[in-house]
């Protein structure tokens, strides 16, 4: 990375700030640092303390002009992904949390009427990610994700003005439609401009996100419930969805300013020329490559291999596994111990697990160089959790409890999976674009129908079959993502598919 030349943007800028100055420095990466005061160019040996420092936080053993680049895409990247994915997952706790809190009665929904809220939300998001994701090859993120998320607040709090179940279903279709761009384009984005040593936390940094908004949907219905319920004529899970859809509207228009589309391509006004020299010196070290046209020829090279199909498996799997705690509300309800608020309240206390595990996960892969082996630690805990529920220990409540909170464990591994698709990817940003959206696209599918038959809501809380195939996907998650470590050290994904010399 040393030796390659700065793109002629920076050498103009470095020039107009020192004419008399002949050659100006670079900015260096940890690579290039100097190893002493006096400004030795040698490479710095990568020693114990920069090992330890770089797994507390990647930042720490960088450059100052490095640290200070990666300090300013952390302030506007990961602000507005989390946020934006905070208010999406906040919505889709929102429905969980409304069905135990009044809308069930208020809609007249019974049987599976709420799995087939569920599904037509799924197959919104289905129909809406993959196309979403090809459109990005055209349309700059920067335009498209945020104009989507306006229109996504606005039918949020549509949602609290409907009288009845087949209204909802409509809207809960077209509003996993829009949602549909969020989860990967966010995992693209984050790609773009992020190195394998740091993608790892800033994704599951991101992840964390979600669970803090099931906690706070939580807190939200339990204090509506108490203080707003009935006013002006609304219930109080109809405040939930106006709440959703007014904290929505602000992040939207934050997203014009703050997403940077990538390093060779971006207009962002808070970078400057030496910012995207540094972004795109970055990328090149690591081997990521400028956006190109999506041709025919992309497509057949990621036909042809194997990414795109062996992590469509997993994915999907910890999708279905971990569709098993949004019943734990129905759980609560079913036992007659507990209140209104707090059925919502309790179920935060899983949600915390999930924000712990997702960055104890990152950093453990990051410590480690390992994403496999922690991704299976995590799948392994919340199959522990299922196995307790396919027991079911009815008369040992705290047996349930524990089993219930096990299964929020593996959330947050997830965002390692994609990180893998990522970094075994970085060389095509089209291949990545197109593989997250069909992993994604793949695994909704299968969400969409296989819960109708695990969950059938006439059987709740004892589902028959439910707490069994939950275990067997965590199962197979865990040993699909074996088989990809063993694929990415035996085959090298590329345009061109060639076995790797051991």
């Amino acid at each position: 990375m040393a030796d390659r030349p700065l793109p002629a943007a920076y050498d103009e800028a470095a020039a107009a700030k020192n004419e008399m100055q002949v050659d100006e420095p670079k900015p260096r990466s940890v690579d290039d640092a100097d190893t002493s005061e006096g400004g030795d160019h040698r490479p710095k040996k990568d020693t114990l303390k920069r090992k330890i420092l770089r797994v507390i936080w990647d930042s720490l053993d960088k450059s100052p002009e490095e640290r200070r680049f990666v300090a300013k895409a952390d302030w506007w990247i990961m602000t507005y992904v989390c946020v934006a994915y905070f208010v999406k997952y906040l919505d889709q706790t929102n429905i969980v949390n409304a069905y135990v809190s009044g809308m069930k009665e208020d809609l007249g929904m019974s049987g599976n009427d709420y799995n087939y809220l569920q599904t037509m939300f799924t197959v919104g998001y289905c129909l809406g990610n993959l196309p979403s994701q090809l459109i990005m090859t055209k349309v700059r993120p920067s335009v498209w994700l945020p104009s989507l998320e306006l229109i996504w607040s606005v039918l949020v709090m549509v949602m609290a003005s409907v009288k009845n179940v087949q209204g909802m279903y409509a809207l809960r279709f077209f509003i996993g439609m829009l949602e549909a761009s969020a989860y990967p384009g966010i995992i693209t984005l984050l790609g773009n401009w992020y190195t394998p040593q740091e993608l790892g936390k800033r994704s599951s940094i991101f992840i964390a996100s979600s669970a803090v908004a099931q906690m706070f949907s939580g807190y939200l219905q339990a204090g509506l419930y108490h203080g707003m319920d009935g006013k002006h004529g609304l219930a109080a899970w109809q405040w939930l969805f106006i709440f959703d859809g007014i904290i929505g509207i602000p992040i939207s228009i934050l997203g014009f300013f703050a997403i940077p589309d990538s390093p060779f391509t971006s207009k962002a006004r808070w970078l400057n020329e030496s910012d995207r020299a540094m972004a795109q010196q970055r990328m090149e070290r690591v081997g990521r490559k400028p956006p190109k046209k999506l041709t025919w020829g992309v497509i057949r090279d990621i036909a042809t291999s194997w990414p795109v199909y062996l992590f469509s498996i997993p994915f999907a799997c910890q999708l279905l596994g971990n569709r098993i705690y949004n019943y734990f509300t129905i759980y609560l309800k079913s036992t007659k111990r507990y209140s209104v608020e707090q059925v919502n309240l309790i179920p935060t206390g899983g949600f915390g697990i999930q924000v712990v595990t997702a960055l104890l996960w990152a950093w453990l892969s990051d410590a480690t160089q390992s994403r496999v082996w922690v991704i299976c630690l995590a799948a392994s805990l919340s199959m522990l959790g299922c196995i307790i529920l396919s027991v079911y220990p009815e008369h040992n409540h705290s047996a349930m409890m524990a089993g219930w909170f096990l299964t929020y464990c593996q959330m947050g591994a997830s965002a390692l999976m994609l990180s893998m698709v990522n970094e075994l990817l970085s060389f095509s940003t089209e291949q990545r674009l197109v593989v997250i959206g069909v992993i994604e696209t793949f695994g909704f599918v299968m969400n969409a129908w296989v819960i109708l038959l695990a969950y059938d809501s006439g059987q709740a809380p004892k589902f028959k079959v439910g707490y069994e195939m939950a275990t067997m996907f965590f199962a197979l998650e865990a040993i699909f993502i074996l088989i990809i470590g063993y694929c990415a050290k035996r085959w090298k994904p590329g345009p061109k598919h060639q076995v790797v010399d051991e």
